[in-house]
């Protein structure tokens, strides 16, 4: 872990970036669709690519590995927070052009706007993701590096929940998206179903990660779950959802720790009543309480 100095003249020298914007001991809270998380040491958001560049450069040199975060929708952020720096590609780096059925998109944009937007072009292809909170650099899974490098989508390897792109060294800060051309109000009514349905099915109106498990072989984590008794599970102001049981809500106020400690909870239950031990979808960021 880096010394408090060395992350007090870290920060000085990332703010020395043109495009970075600095803060230290910056809420994580803030910053995840949980609202929950305790402070980054420095965190610092890039308006262009060139800054993302220079940032991990720097970072690198200093010997720092910086944690990349998107819009933290599948995130959970420890209370203690993390040290030393967190850079957040989201709310900037967020430009998407199209030509023909090829969308170029930064990685900061999120889910939504590209799904609309590809919509009012008429490019088909991305209504199963409407609705789905977060970033497209947070969908593709992103790491950290400091040179431009292209990669064919035929060399990425897409599975259930994870890529290949979580062992490759870089950050991804754009993607070009080949799509079908459709019509566009079909392709609006497409999202809008898609919306309507996460809506009637999940707990939206509540702060949460999204879902916390990954689906077992040849079943449903929601379902197990339900089984086993986890709906209304509560640990402080953190709850497993009524709605569908593989959510955790944040009923105002929650910490991570609520959060973790009722996740193990609603764990051991499928464990003990299936043995089948369910793994985490989201990510768990921060070191725990000493």
């Amino acid at each position: 872990m880096p010394s408090t100095n060395t992350l007090t003249k870290l920060a000085s020298e990332l703010a020395r970036i043109d495009g970075a914007t600095v803060r230290e001991h910056e809420p994580l809270a803030k910053h995840t669709s949980f609202g929950i998380g305790g402070p980054a040491d420095v965190f610092v958001t890039p308006e262009d690519v060139r800054a993302v560049q220079e940032l991990l450069r720097t970072t690198a040199d200093a010997g720092v590995q910086p944690v990349i975060l998107g819009n933290g929708s599948n995130t959970i952020v420890r209370d203690e927070g993390v040290r030393g720096v967190v850079i957040r590609i989201a709310g900037t780096l967020g430009r998407i052009d199209t030509e023909g059925t090829l969308a170029v998109v930064e990685a900061g944009a999120t889910l939504a706007s590209v799904c609309f937007s590809c919509a009012q072009e008429g490019l088909s292809g991305l209504e199963f993701a409407a609705g789905i909170p977060g970033t497209l650099g947070g969908a593709l899974i992103m790491n950290a590096g400091a040179t431009i490098t292209r990669i064919d989508g035929d060399a990425v390897d897409f599975q259930y929940r994870h890529s290949s792109l979580r062992e490759v060294e870089g950050t991804i800060v754009r993607a070009g998206l080949r799509l079908e051309p459709g019509d566009p109000t079909e392709i609006h009514q497409g999202l809008c179903d898609t919306i309507a349905l996460r809506c009637a099915k999940q707990p939206v109106s509540l702060p949460s990660a999204g879902s916390i498990f990954k689906r077992p072989g040849g079943d449903f984590a929601g379902r197990l779950l339900e089984e086993a008794g986890a709906k209304g599970m509560r640990v402080g102001n953190a709850a497993v959802s009524d709605k569908h049981a593989n959510f955790v809500v944040n009923l105002g106020g929650a910490t991570a720790d609520d959060v973790l400690e009722l996740i193990e909870a609603a764990r051991d239950l499928v464990y003990k009543k299936f043995d089948v031990l369910l793994e985490l979808e989201v990510c768990v960021l921060g070191e725990g309480p000493k």
